[in-house]
């Protein structure tokens, strides 16, 4: 992708995620499989300034228009974050998006701390599809993104938080007594012989081992002293911090050290996302 030779390549930070995935038992004669261990790696590799600016020429020759490199991605987002109403400084934020997990600390003399650990929600959106056995990323990406239910019935779905749901209209035959990914365009069924149950351990046991590991080791490296509990409160941004159950994770793993864990709305107005944007947007308007 850069051109560069292999040689040149380092990685600057690595997660290793210990799993089981499912593999055929050889001589088998019913398809029988077992569980095996498995490692996941997660890998962050350094690059050099000269290939991002190789992207920002393509992008000004594709638009017609002069385009610049910005500052840091975390500097950027803790500039993002404090627009959130109620959020003042100082401030540490987390941003959660699909290949890493990024950690900035704005502190009350104006000066900033970033740092990028590897492993984020496509991690873990491999680790569903592997521990599931779905082969299926676009499956495996429903099953993280979505809560579950099981169909009892053609006019009956039993929750994962166990609330049972009755309908109108008959459910397509296709999910009868199926575990289910319930998406806002309706029921997904999830191919596999595992519970409902099972399959939710999955979920959130894959989101603990990425998240939940990186956010607290991202956070100590910014931190005062390495120390968590200097941290008052902790803004999620990204794609990640929209997830239906990731910032309770978050939050539950940050409060025995007396943080206080919240999503980002920047402007007010935008959610989590868009911060790393705004932030550019604003330090370009204060240069010029």
């Amino acid at each position: 992708m850069t051109g560069q030779p292999a040689g040149e390549i380092r990685i600057r930070d690595l997660l290793a995620v210990d799993t089981l995935v499912p593999r055929e038992v050889r001589g088998g004669l019913a398809g029988e499989v077992a569980p095996e261990n498995a490692v996941a790696i997660a890998a962050m590799v350094r690059t050099d300034r000269s290939r991002m600016q190789v992207v920002a020429d393509r992008v000004a020759a594709a638009l017609g228009c002069t385009v610049a490199i910005g500052g840091v991605e975390g500097e950027m987002a803790v500039r993002g974050a404090l627009t959130t109403p109620g959020v003042g400084v100082p401030v540490a934020v987390l941003d959660l998006g699909g290949g890493s997990t990024d950690a900035a600390l704005l502190g009350p003399d104006g000066r900033s701390a970033a740092v990028h650990v590897a492993g984020a929600g496509e991690l873990v959106t491999k680790l569903i599809d592997a521990e599931l056995a779905l082969e299926d990323r676009e499956l495996a990406e429903i099953v993280k993104r979505h809560p579950l239910a099981k169909v009892e019935s053609f006019f009956r779905l039993r929750h994962e938080d166990g609330t049972v749901q009755f309908v109108t209209e008959p459910l397509p035959p296709h999910v009868y007594a199926r575990v289910v990914a319930m998406t806002p365009d309706g029921p997904v069924p999830v191919p596999t012989r595992r519970s409902l149950d099972q399959v939710r351990r999955v979920r959130r046991a894959a989101k603990r081992r990425v998240f939940t590991v990186n956010a607290l080791r991202a956070l100590r490296r910014v931190a005062p002293g390495g120390s968590l509990r200097l941290l008052d409160f902790v803004v999620l941004l990204g794609g990640s911090a929209l997830d239906f159950e990731i910032p309770d994770l978050l939050a539950e793993a940050l409060a025995p050290h007396g943080v206080v864990c919240g999503v980002g709305n920047v402007h007010g107005t935008e959610g989590p996302r868009n911060a790393v944007a705004s932030g550019l947007v604003a330090a370009f308007a204060e240069e010029a």
